[in-house]
């Protein structure tokens, strides 16, 4: 384990992404002008979501301390703890703490981040899971790319797979590939076009426009994020980026991948190495859940007067018939792109 780096909250100055000239404004706030056009008032807000003291927060928390470019807030929400005791020895440094017991999903941790800090409407949101480890410059890389385009709305990293030592601890090599943004089959199926055992050799980095990026890494609008009103908790972990990009795009917001941001991601959720002893990947752990994701996924998508013959369909593939029997409901409740369901 690396040692304790301070995560400073609102730094009075900080390393410039190259090509931008930093002006630091009162109470932090970044103002990047690389063009000479009025200048933008940027605040990023890290929003590190984690259930649980897990074996790769602390490295993590390093991971971020270590950016070229700072966070101007950095928020670890617990979604397991009910109270900030119940990690007295965790490295925060100038990060806050938010004990958020009975929060469902990833969409309502980031809110509830947000309710703290209170984070401006022309500042980013920075999302984390406990097991994605950014690069030291993948904020200023990612910010980079944005700072020139009001129309972005999402910018992902390219995430690389964080293998997990024979002891179960995080291990330092990253080199296969995980994705590098993300498109759908016409039968609904999420696609990166990218192999198991692919290694990162920058075969994928001419990928600017997406569909999707994974939400571990992305940089997301703080206002854009407010009206399309955060994930779908009805998600859970998988197919919650997908569906947030997407929304994204029809209310006319472009989602760019940033190849040369780059995150490890352990894929905890997916591997099934969260629950203790756990130590070997497992991905049968996941399959119910993503399998029920894809499902409301499709739902969601369909037209409305195909829906009786996709739900007809449904009920042979469905999780469960009682799941099957309301996801159309929910799922043409879903077809604004600023809805979130209940």
């Amino acid at each position: 384990m690396t040692a304790p780096h301070p995560i400073p909250a609102r730094p009075g100055g900080e390393v410039a992404p190259t090509g931008a000239t930093v002006a630091v404004a009162p109470a932090g706030d970044r103002t990047l002008d690389g063009t000479g056009a009025v200048p933008l008032v940027v605040t990023v807000t890290a929003v590190v979501v984690t259930r649980g003291r897990t074996r790769f927060l602390d490295a993590t928390l390093d991971a971020l301390a270590l950016q070229e470019r700072a966070a101007d807030e950095v928020v670890v929400v617990d979604v397991g703890a009910s109270e900030s005791a119940a990690h007295p020895d965790l490295r925060l440094g100038g990060a806050r703490f938010v004990a958020a017991s009975g929060v469902r999903s990833l969409g309502e941790a980031v809110d509830r981040a947000q309710e703290v800090v209170g984070v401006p409407e022309t500042g980013w949101l920075w999302i984390l899971h406990d097991d994605s480890a950014p690069e030291p410059d993948a904020l200023s890389r990612l910010l980079r790319a944005v700072e020139h385009s009001s129309a972005v709305a999402v910018a992902g990293c390219k995430q690389r797979r964080w293998p997990v030592a024979a002891d179960g601890t995080p291990a330092p090599d990253a080199s296969m590939l995980i994705e590098v943004g993300s498109t759908v089959s016409p039968l609904g199926r999420r696609m990166t076009g990218i192999d198991d055992t692919e290694i990162d050799q920058g075969q994928h980095d001419a990928r600017e426009d997406v569909l999707a990026v994974g939400l571990a890494g992305a940089l997301v609008r703080a206002h854009v994020w407010a009206e399309l009103g955060g994930t779908d908790p009805e998600l859970g972990p998988f197919g919650d980026g997908l569906d947030l990009c997407r929304r994204a795009r029809l209310a006319g917001h472009r989602v760019v991948v940033v190849p040369d941001a780059v995150v490890k991601h352990a894929q905890a959720s997916l591997l099934g190495l969260r629950g203790r002893g756990a130590l070997a990947p497992d991905l049968e752990a996941s399959r119910y859940a993503r399998r029920r994701s894809q499902l409301y996924l499709r739902l969601v998508d369909t037209p409305l007067p195909l829906l009786p013959f996709v739900w007809l369909a449904t009920l042979l593939w469905a999780p469960t018939p009682r799941r099957a029997g309301w996801w159309p409901a929910a799922g043409a409740r879903r077809r604004a792109p600023g809805r979130r369901s209940a």
